[in-house]
């Protein structure tokens, strides 16, 4: 394989964390790149929705170290991530590939793709990260459908290779570029615990993973839990930033209006520290309405968590895998089935266990999956 000089633009990347499953879907892939080849990252120098600036050196090159490689990442003050920045960074590198981890995003993808045009042998590969999902285009609608209009107008795409996370993601690309060069590449989670801790029998634990936002649909995942049966007490932890403090003081009060369910509101947290919140629960709940990978769901799996979430992710027929369930978004079938999940024996629940990561380390990451993320920058 040869060595190459990769540029990866993010909008976000660690110690930022807020974001989520994009961060550590950069950083991942960032990671296994740097086994192999030389990797500059470009990001911003502050976390989502914060107004304090990470603490990290701006504005020059910070070499992380990531296992027995590692690679430089600049953090980039607001502000100064413009036309005349991003020349130097391309002049000063003189990458042979560029991906970008964002379609809308004008610093970290717009700015360096027109730049990039009057730069010969220079690969583009464009990660849209799920922009292109429904759910994702209803937010903000009228400004999207425009802004890809008028990039199908201008052929604002041309030449790019298109990194499609799943064969659903692909069918979005060409759905609104056709004829698009797509590659399939799965997004990298981390590698598989060394062990799987057993969890209390005298109570079922449950969490949540993701933004506290109205768009994560958290209150039906919330209000059907509140309607199932279980065996035994349950307790449900919501991991994840505040973004909307009035739907999360909605939530609080669903959980204060009743005593079977004990619910408690974690914050955000950076992810070195869920894999404890993971190895103590029984189950992952999601009820989102789009996933385009799920970075928790299968990190769930190789925590041995099983995972109760809904039919809007890549992750299906998890019942007859014996890995959780997935279901379509009605209020009565998620009470049965979660009534169901909640009856389980602790031996049951312990071959399931068992199940979800034998699955993570057969389907999910794998040798497979590793090669085609390297070939994705590749000519």
């Amino acid at each position: 394989m040869r060595r190459l000089r990769i540029v990866i633009s993010a909008d976000w990347f660690p110690p930022a964390y807020r974001a989520g499953g994009p961060i550590r879907s950069a950083f991942n892939l960032c990671a296994l790149l740097a086994k192999h080849h030389d990797v500059w990252v470009v990001t911003g120098a502050h976390d989502l929705g914060e107004a304090e600036a990470l603490d990290v050196k701006r504005d020059a090159w910070n070499e992380m170290k990531v296992g027995d490689a590692s690679l430089q990442v600049r953090y980039c003050s607001k502000g100064t991530l413009d036309r005349r920045t991003w020349g130097r960074i391309l002049d000063e590198i003189k990458p042979q590939v560029l991906h970008l981890n964002s379609m809308f995003s004008k610093e970290h993808a717009l700015i360096p793709l027109r730049l990039t045009r009057k730069r010969a042998g220079m690969r583009v590969v464009l990660a849209p990260r799920g922009m292109l999902g429904s759910a994702a285009l209803s937010i903000k609608p009228l400004k999207k459908r425009v802004f890809l209009s008028v990039a199908r107008m201008l052929d604002l795409f041309k030449g790019v290779t298109w990194h499609a996370s799943t064969s659903n993601e692909s069918k979005e690309v060409q759905m609104h570029f056709h004829p698009a060069q797509v590659r399939i590449a799965q997004n990298l989670p981390t590698s598989l615990p060394p062990t799987n801790p057993a969890r209390p029998s005298d109570r079922w634990r449950i969490v949540v993973i993701g933004r506290i936002h109205r768009v994560k649909n958290l209150d039906f995942g919330l209000r059907a839990l509140l309607r199932a049966n279980a065996s035994r007490p349950v307790e449900l932890d919501f991991i994840g930033p505040v973004e909307d403090e009035l739907y999360q003081r909605e939530l609080q009060a669903m959980a204060d209006a009743q005593q079977a369910v004990k619910v408690r509101f974690l914050g955000g947290m950076p992810p070195s520290e869920l894999p404890t919140h993971f190895e103590a629960a029984h189950f992952l709940l999601s009820s989102t309405t789009q996933e385009n990978f799920g970075h928790s769901i299968v990190e769930s799996w190789a925590h041995g968590c099983p995972v109760l979430i809904s039919d809007r992710t890549p992750w299906r027929q998890l019942q007859e895998k014996g890995i959780g369930w997935d279901w379509p978004l009605e209020e009565d079938i998620w009470q049965s089935g979660l009534s169901e999940a909640m009856a389980l024996d602790a031996e049951s629940w312990g071959s399931m266990s068992e199940r979800a990561r034998d699955f993570f380390k057969t389907q999910v990451r794998n040798d497979a999956v590793e090669k085609a993320n390297l070939e994705l920058f590749q000519p």
